[in-house]
């Protein structure tokens, strides 16, 4: 009876004890296409601990957009696997952009073109406009820790810019 490489590979990876590094590092290569582009430029994974999956995505729509889909990413990981490996996704959120999701990034570019079939809204259309401006700025006024206010103000702005890329492109925000 011949054993296929893979069980071999994964027999030493437990014998040695690191088959849950191995399977963290091989979810962070396959993340962007388990999840895609955009979504890949907006999120990240941190590690495994057992079969649960944690993951960090920006704040507000990337973060319950990927939430809703976790079944679908579980699905699709354990199936590139060959076995169930993750039970559970959990996200974490952080009001910290990812760099490949800021504008005019290469990666956010390619990440944004990857999803759409090259669909993307010109530029213009997801600006901010001055009065989406001053009312993010009246809201945060009004925290005083200067973090939390940034992060508040960074967020509001994304989701903001989410709801006009997605009504651009003709989806419901």
């Amino acid at each position: 009876m011949l054993t296929s490489l893979r069980a071999i590979l994964r027999g030493a990876a437990r014998t040695l004890g690191v088959e849950r590094a191995a399977n963290a590092a091989m979810i962070q290569e396959m993340w962007t296409d388990v999840v895609g582009p955009s979504a890949a430029a907006h999120s990240r994974t941190l590690g495994v601990r057992g079969t649960v999956l944690l993951a960090e995505a920006e704040a507000g729509p990337w973060t319950q957009d990927l939430s809703a889909q976790r079944g679908r990413y579980i699905t699709e990981i354990n199936r590139r696997f060959g076995s169930e490996v993750v039970t559970e996704i959990r996200f974490r959120q952080t009001t910290i952009p990812f760099p490949a999701a800021r504008p005019g990034s290469a990666a956010a570019q390619r990440g944004a073109a990857g999803d759409r079939g090259g669909a993307e809204p010109p530029a213009d259309e997801t600006a901010l406009s001055p009065e989406d401006l001053v009312a993010v700025e009246r809201v945060v006024a009004e925290i005083r820790d200067p973090e939390i206010r940034e992060g508040a103000r960074r967020a509001m702005m994304s989701q903001l810019r989410w709801q006009k890329r997605q009504k651009a492109l003709g989806d419901k925000p």
